[in-house]
């Protein structure tokens, strides 16, 4: 008998020892069964092991669930029946700036915007009556009082082995879609006016040249005649630069930007030269000043071009007439990974009301203004192509400076498509 209560006494022990690690959280082991002990030592022995087994499954269970509650991008809450907070995964904390312990037996209405507040405890009571899943659009509020909307769904979740029901709440945030939806819009409403615009400021033109070239068919005076010809050949130049512009946008829309190293001087240069013929021009001092760092950037030559020609040109156009000492600055300097140029005239200036709408199109700040009204819209568009962004000051009758910043392409002369 002592050899057999030895025995058993050492099973004891390891059976003892094994408990220990099963609290310890160490299902990996197994209980070694002695077959010649006692029989109900033997079945306890056997019944821990498959115990440990179970356990061990259960751990398992839980971790993957925990890993998908918590590797989901949604915010995920659990509420009980009273619409208090049980649980919480790690979106809460990201997004509404709240850890499941401040959180923890608080009311769902503390994340609620308050005119959504009826609707959750609407939906949150139709999933406990109903048992059936209830899913509305709603707003929350994160700690920092910032309003996010989101998709909800409040699902009933039954716990059969202690008879209750929680709620899961779920709820997905709509920041991006809704402002995707909006600058849609927003790209609709402009295309839409757009074409209005567009049509109107192509029909003007050729409205006109169908009024005069019926007045010109009726005309037998030579002098009449060449004023005719003379409003025609206006109005042709005016639709040709509304076409001309139009193009221009259809290519910074939809063309691909072919970078290359654009020699900034020799650009300004050709740019000046282009446009001396222009009667304005020789009243107009230029004061150039390039810093040897900002000599060249790796960009698209062609919307560069267009960039400086459009402000240079408004300088030029906006100077104040028979002003003595109308006068443009042109200055380029390193920025970032890229340049800063500065072009700053003394002409007649944008009233402030109407500086945060020269930017759109077809607008025109000034009545002696002859162009299509694309000019800054074009610019503005070129730049943000280019990865830039552009600026201005002005004060009226005391001139105008446009700063823009234009990136170095490390792509170099790859093709980029935007």
């Amino acid at each position: 008998m002592a050899p057999h209560a030895s025995q058993a006494q050492q099973q004891l022990q390891y059976i003892q020892d094994f408990l220990i690690k099963i609290a310890d959280g160490d299902y990996n082991s197994k209980l070694p069964v002695i077959d010649n002990t006692d029989e109900q030592l033997v079945a306890v022995q056997v019944g821990i092991n498959m115990l440990v087994e179970e356990l061990k499954s259960s751990t398992i269970s839980r971790s993957f669930l925990n890993s998908i509650y918590n590797g989901i991008n949604d915010i995920l809450i659990v509420l009980d029946d009273d619409g208090k907070i049980q649980a919480t995964n790690h979106v809460v904390d990201s997004l509404l700036f709240y850890s499941g312990d401040e959180l923890y037996k608080q009311p769902i209405e503390k994340l609620i915007q308050l005119n959504d507040i009826d609707t959750v405890r609407n939906c949150i009571k139709n999933a406990y009556e109903q048992d059936k899943i209830q899913e509305v659009g709603i707003n929350l509020v994160a700690k920092d009082k910032t309003v996010i909307p989101v998709a909800c769904s409040f699902s009933p979740l039954h716990d059969a082995q202690n008879n209750t029901t929680s709620i899961l709440l779920v709820a997905k945030n709509m920041s991006s879609l809704i402002n995707a939806k909006n600058q849609l819009q927003d790209k609709n409403d402009e295309l839409n006016l757009f074409v209005y615009k567009a049509s109107h400021d192509l029909k003007s033109p050729v409205s006109s040249m169908i009024s005069v070239m019926n007045l010109l068919k009726k005309s037998e005076n030579v002098s009449e005649m060449q004023l005719y010809i003379k409003m025609v050949d206006e109005c042709i130049t005016k639709l040709n630069t509304i076409i001309s512009d139009l193009l221009v946008l259809g290519q910074i829309t939809y063309g691909e930007l072919e970078c290359e190293k654009v020699d900034v001087k020799e650009l300004i240069d050709t740019i000046l030269k282009s446009i001396e013929f222009v009667k304005e021009f020789k009243d107009i001092h230029f004061d150039i000043k390039i810093d040897d760092a900002a000599r060249s950037v790796v960009t698209e030559r062609g919307l560069l071009r267009t960039v400086f020609l459009n402000l240079i040109d408004n300088a030029i156009k906006y100077s104040k007439p028979r002003e003595e000492s109308s006068q443009v600055n042109i200055e380029v300097t390193t920025y970032k990974k890229g340049i800063l140029f500065t072009i700053k005239d003394n002409g007649i200036g944008i009233a402030q009301h109407q500086q945060e709408n020269v930017w759109k199109m077809f607008y025109r700040a000034t009545a002696i203004s002859k162009g299509s009204g694309l000019g800054l819209y074009i610019v503005k568009t070129s730049v943000a192509k280019l990865g830039g962004t552009i600026s201005l000051e002005s004060e009226y009758d005391k001139g105008t400076t446009f700063k823009a910043y234009i990136p170095s392409q490390e792509t170099g002369l790859n093709s980029i498509t935007n």
